[in-house]
């Protein structure tokens, strides 16, 4: 049986001489596992829609659960990616964390379009590596189910803009005030956030994936920001991705 569909490739490994096994990223199956036949060919017409990052519509051949790839049409490659090396630790990361949450359907499709956005700017250099990891994570965490709720303490009731200073309960997702916020033995994961880094994740949260990554902010608190996200979406997904390590690798090496 024939199936259709679009998808990133995400992974890709080299098999015998000429072959490649590919996970690809689809938008209504999340990741399928794909045998590409012959493409590693000058040749092959599937090649280069066969390239880690690549975004295509393939058709594969589907049989007792195993696909083989038939023929691809792509649509944007991303190879700049591979022209900067924390561009490519950066898309490795997303491409990682995107494929382990992504089960299909509805949802699959605005993760698909959270990460080609995600892509798009670290290819174009659209805002720093730090800025499109940090909207990336905290998005991609509300896009699961586990969006937090900014809009006042949860225990006295006392509005979020007027809190100063902020506690964020990373765990539950509420904005505390200092009067209110957890002890630490209830809540490990509840921390100070500035006022800088609250206005950035509200706007990660509250505009749309082709205005996500459009924002600046200055240290110490971008790294502050990245801090906050990333524990936060590894609460939601309970995986040490080795992908992060090496983007942590790369960051500090590149500093």
């Amino acid at each position: 049986m024939s199936v259709k569909f679009k998808g990133i490739v995400v992974r890709e490994n080299e098999k015998g001489e000429m072959d490649k096994d590919l996970q690809i990223l689809t938008e209504s199956s999340g990741v399928l596992f794909i045998r590409a036949r012959g493409v590693r060919k000058i040749s092959s017409s599937n090649s280069r829609s066969s390239q880690l990052f690549a975004y295509s519509e393939f058709v594969v051949n589907e049989k007792n659960g195993f696909y083989t790839m038939q023929e691809s049409t792509l649509l944007h490659n991303f190879y700049e990616l591979r022209s900067d090396v924390i561009a490519y630790a950066l898309a490795c990361y997303l491409c990682d964390l995107a494929s382990f949450v992504n089960v299909g359907g509805d949802e699959g499709t605005d993760i698909m379009r959270l990460l080609l956005n995600a892509l798009y700017a670290a290819e174009k250099n659209i805002s720093e590596p730090l800025v499109i990891k940090a909207a990336f994570e905290f998005h991609l965490a509300a896009l699961i189910g586990f969006a937090p709720d900014f809009s006042a303490c949860p225990i006295c009731g006392k509005p979020a803009a007027e809190i100063s200073p902020k506690f964020f309960d990373l765990e539950d997702g509420y904005i505390f005030c200092g009067k209110c916020v957890p002890k630490e033995e209830r809540s490990p994961n509840a921390v100070q956030i500035s006022e800088p880094v609250f206005s950035s994740l509200r706007h990660i949260l509250t505009n749309p994936v082709n205005k996500l990554f459009l924002f600046r902010l200055k240290q110490p608190y971008l790294d502050e920001l990245n801090e906050v996200t990333e524990k936060y979406i590894s609460l939601r997904v309970d995986r040490k991705m080795t992908t992060l390590i090496y983007l942590h690798d790369i960051l500090k090496m590149e500093s």
